[in-house]
This record gives structure tokens, C-alpha cells and sequence, in this order.
């Protein structure tokens, strides 16, 4: 069975969407200024190529150039900062809204309970192993009393050994084998309630046909 997780961030997303839209005009200022930038330092770069090589009174119209250029570039730094200052403040303001709808969106979050999830898990899993050993244990009760008729009687003990003669309920239990004593290990459910398979966790061999 394939789990869907249901949106956790349906909230959250319209904040973010609406802390876009109002990032839109900033964006689009920021890359008009910048660009701006670029071209005046490619003006002024050719500009101090050109005083190399001109006349007197030619460097004093490229001085009187790169001056108006230095200020035109100052003036849109200043603007870049202030750009830079509004986008601080929405962020600030964004920061609000933003915890207020990861609020919202967390009561989607707490549905989902690893410690619910595993103790259903394991009762199932104790109902099917007390299932199965009842009905084994049924089994058992409904004969034994024929077998141990036979088992039990002093002749039939004399001829042979106890070990070929053990017929108990313990010999009907379901057989299980684990080098640790817990079925489930809290680290285990940790890594996979962080979405990561346990690596001692494995998928049950196919049976061989």
C-alpha cells in the first residue's frame, strides 16, 4: 500500500505566493539598476581608455564625463541599497505571517503519529501470533490425550527414550528467533519517521517456487 502524505504546507504557500508577488517589483527594479550599473562601468572604463590618447581640451569634457558617471553611479548604488532595505522589511514582515500559517499547517502534520502507526502495527501482529498459536494449541489439546494414552502407558515407557516419547503443548508454540529481545527499536522508527529505511531492515525473502 502506497502512503500519500497530505500537503503539509498548504498555508505556508499562499504566504510564500504572496511574499512573491510583492518580491516581483523589487526584483524587477534591482535588475533595471544593476544593469544600469554595468553599462556606466563600461562607459567609464572607456572613458579613461579615451583620455589616454586625447587632447587638453578633450580631457576636460572626459573628466567633466566621468564625474557625471561616477555620481550617476552613486546615485544608483544608493538605490540598490534602498531596494536591498525594502526587501529587508518585507522579509521582516513576511516572518509574522509566515509562523502564523506554519501554525495552521502543523495541525496537518500532528495526524500523523509514528507511535499510533506502530502500536496498530503491533497489535495486529500479536492478534495474527495469538491467533495462530490458539488454533495450534487447539490442535494440540484434541489429540494429545490419544497420544499420551499411548506415550504414557509404563510398557510403552520402558521401550523407549524420553527424548522419542516428548509430545507438550511448549513443542506447538510458534517458532521465533531474534539476537535482540525488541521487535521494533525506537532508533528505527526515528530513521524512518525521517523518511530513511533502517538498513537492518530488510524485505522478506521470496519464497522459491
Amino acid at each position: 500500500m502506497k502512503v500519500v502524505v497530505d500537503d503539509l504546507f498548504t498555508e505556508t504557500k499562499k504566504t510564500l505566493k504572496q511574499y512573491r508577488a510583492k518580491c516581483k517589483d523589487l526584483n524587477k527594479q534591482e535588475s533595471e539598476l544593476k544593469a544600469e550599473l554595468v553599462a556606466l562601468q563600461s562607459e567609464h572604463m572607456a572613458n579613461l581608455m579615451s583620455q589616454e590618447t586625447a587632447t587638453i581640451s578633450e580631457r576636460i569634457y572626459l573628466n567633466f564625463q566621468a564625474k557625471e558617471i561616477v555620481t550617476k553611479a552613486e546615485v544608483i548604488s544608493s538605490m540598490l541599497e534602498e531596494v536591498a532595505e525594502k526587501r529587508t522589511a518585507l522579509k521582516l514582515q513576511t516572518v509574522n505571517l509566515l509562523q502564523e500559517s506554519l501554525g495552521k499547517d502543523n495541525r496537518v502534520k500532528s495526524k500523523y503519529n509514528a507511535n499510533e502507526i506502530v502500536d496498530d502495527y503491533l497489535y495486529r501482529m500479536f492478534m495474527e501470533l495469538t491467533e495462530i498459536g490458539q488454533q495450534m494449541q487447539s490442535q494440540y489439546r484434541a489429540i494429545a490425550p490419544d497420544i499420551l494414552e499411548i506415550y504414557e502407558d509404563p510398557k510403552v515407557a520402558e521401550s523407549f527414550t524420553d527424548a522419542q516419547l516428548r509430545f507438550s503443548s511448549d513443542e506447538y508454540r510458534l517458532s521465533y528467533w531474534q539476537a535482540n529481545k525488541t521487535v521494533v527499536h525506537r532508533e528505527h522508527i526515528r530513521l524512518a519517521g525521517g523518511g530513511h529505511m533502517p538498513s537492518e531492515i530488510r524485505p522478506p525473502a521470496k519464497e522459491v517456487k
